[in-house]
């Protein structure tokens, strides 16, 4: 049997961080298991300026940091490398499986986010690493002075594209669409760069290359001409998609993995709940996660102070 508690938490980012914070402040005996290092995808973020409370700005590191903090001097234990392999639901609370380990609980939130959607377009996994990234605050810096293709037209796309025009010399924004889905505040800011160039009715059929990327074959969505554009990065932003695998039965998801939930963010199995990025919902920021993992932590305290 592995070590006891009455609350697990898996995943390291802002729901989970704030569920923890809460829990511990509830008296709820906690752990949190985080697969990466803490802080999530949150992290990657070279400037928050949406986040209230700090006008000026402040990067995902230092902001996701504060937060790690917070939960330490509260005595939380935070699992780093830990990820979650399977959780079973027993009599009396859940067992999640850590590698050779196991942890107890009576209750669980799921707070693992989200991962990168891939097109699984030729060349996309052959040059992970080689030109291909999925973040362009761990990556740009590799980039400087040099041409890259950046894929999407939402938020995060246009949040990258900023962060990539301080650093190459050119950033190609390619989108499917003919409108871009990006807050429009960020695409004012990106029409204004001199560095940003918009191709947009454009999708990505192969990236190409020798050791590194050389290249991304475009097609015309109206007309189906295809294009080169040379090119030495390409940063996909596509879309998220969370890994729900290892709780399959135990919750309803929709139809792209994301967690279904009522408004009290628990799923369909007693002591189960869910929060952030994970979970089925319209908007995923860092305020709304936080706001997640609040409400999810204390329907889990009233549900274990319901049971001692």
């Amino acid at each position: 049997m592995g070590d006891s508690y009455e609350a697990v938490v898996i995943g390291g980012g802002p729901a989970g961080l704030t569920a923890g914070i809460y829990l511990m402040r509830a008296g709820i005996r906690t752990v949190l298991l985080e697969k990466q290092l803490v802080g999530g995808a949150a992290v990657n973020a070279e400037q928050i300026e949406n986040y209230p409370g700090f006008p000026e700005g402040i990067s995902g590191r230092d902001l996701m940091g504060r937060m790690a903090e917070q939960a330490r001097v509260l005595g939380l234990p935070i699992k780093e490398f830990s990820r979650a392999e399977g959780v079973e639901h027993l009599e009396g609370g859940f067992e999640t499986a850590v590698d050779k380990e196991s942890y107890r609980s009576q209750g669980l939130i799921l707070a693992m986010g989200s991962e990168p959607v891939k097109l699984n377009i030729r060349g996309e996994d052959l040059f992970l690493g080689r030109g291909i990234s999925y973040c362009a605050t761990c990556d740009g810096m590799f980039f400087r002075d040099l041409d890259v293709a950046v894929i999407g037209g939402g938020d995060t796309a246009l949040s990258e594209a900023l962060t990539l025009a301080n650093i190459a010399r050119k950033v190609y924004l390619v989108h499917r669409r003919d409108e871009l889905r990006a807050q429009q505040i960020l695409q004012d800011r990106a029409a204004r760069s001199s560095t940003i160039e918009f191709m947009l009715g454009r999708s990505p059929l192969s990236v190409n290359g020798g050791d590194q990327v050389e290249s991304v074959t475009l097609i015309d969505t109206k007309t189906g001409e295809e294009s080169e554009l040379k090119v030495s990065g390409v940063f996909f932003y596509v879309g998220s998609r969370p890994d729900t695998a290892f709780v399959s039965g135990l919750v309803e998801t929709d139809g792209a993995g994301f967690v279904v939930t009522d408004e009290s963010l628990a799923t369909k199995t007693p002591g189960l709940f869910a929060a952030g990025d994970v979970r089925r919902k319209s908007l995923r920021q860092i305020a709304t996660a936080v706001g997640d993992g609040a409400t999810a932590a204390v329907t889990l305290e009233r549900y274990v102070l319901g049971k001692r």
